[in-house]
């Protein structure tokens, strides 16, 4: 979440992701002041413990500690409530102010846009897991390495279609077949602003390019200096 000077009324709680929380028990290993707590379902923190401390942030394997909403000081999420959740709640508007990070926003609108064009939200296949999203934003990304880049059209076609492997290294980076991962390229514009986030479909099996290896591919046309998503 981007830094916003916030009204005496108001208050940033921490807050955990069921629906990318593993359950792994790290949080509350971690927490020096005994925040994190959970039940059968879900891991949560209590808002009267919680000092910000951010220790439990870099340990979270799926990035699911790190999350957290604006509320009313007087309506802070319960640990009852929280332990009822099966999705986080969505940010509350207050007055216009702006409490979310602007790359969410930036991807739920691209989004919006993809599952429009292909007449709604895909259907995943029974075979796979519950996928996990929003892992990552643009102000903590994770940084990929080209591994390979090859073409897959003739070297005399008009079209330059280019078949590039992603490589993570050591992150987590779990994935699906069909998902769609955004990009942020680590380049500005000649007015010095981050270009825009742009979507590209994984063309890869969810274990990746090359087996346990933390690849995903990705296939992609080339048009002068702009890549667009296959």
């Amino acid at each position: 979440m981007m830094a916003v000077e916030l009204p005496d009324d108001l208050k940033k709680q921490h807050v955990i992701d069921p629906e990318i929380c593993i359950r792994c028990n790290t949080c509350e290993d971690t927490c020096p002041v005994g925040a994190v707590t959970h039940n059968d379902a879900n891991y949560v923190v209590d808002p009267a413990k919680c000092n910000y401390c951010l220790d439990c942030v870099v340990p979270c394997p799926t990035g699911a500690i790190d999350n957290w909403r604006v509320v009313r000081a007087r309506d802070l999420y319960t640990l009852a409530q929280q332990r009822e959740w099966t999705e986080l709640p969505a940010q509350e508007e207050f007055g216009g102010l702006a409490v979310a990070d602007a790359s969410e926003a930036e991807v739920a609108a691209l989004l919006a846009g993809a599952h429009g064009g292909a007449g709604g939200h895909a259907v995943r296949p029974a075979s796979a897991s519950k996928p996990t999203i929003n892992l990552f934003k643009r102000s903590k990304p994770v940084v990929a390495t080209i591994e390979d880049n090859v073409r897959i059209t003739d070297p005399d076609a008009e079209s330059d279609v280019r078949h590039l492997v992603l490589s993570f290294g050591k992150a987590q980076f779990p994935v699906l077949e069909g998902q769609s991962i955004g990009i942020a390229p680590p380049v500005t514009d000649a007015d010095g602003r981050e270009l825009p986030i742009r979507l590209y479909s994984v063309a890869s099996a969810r274990d990746g390019e090359t087996r346990n290896a933390g690849t995903v591919a990705l296939t992609c046309a080339i048009a002068g200096s702009a890549t667009r998503s296959m």
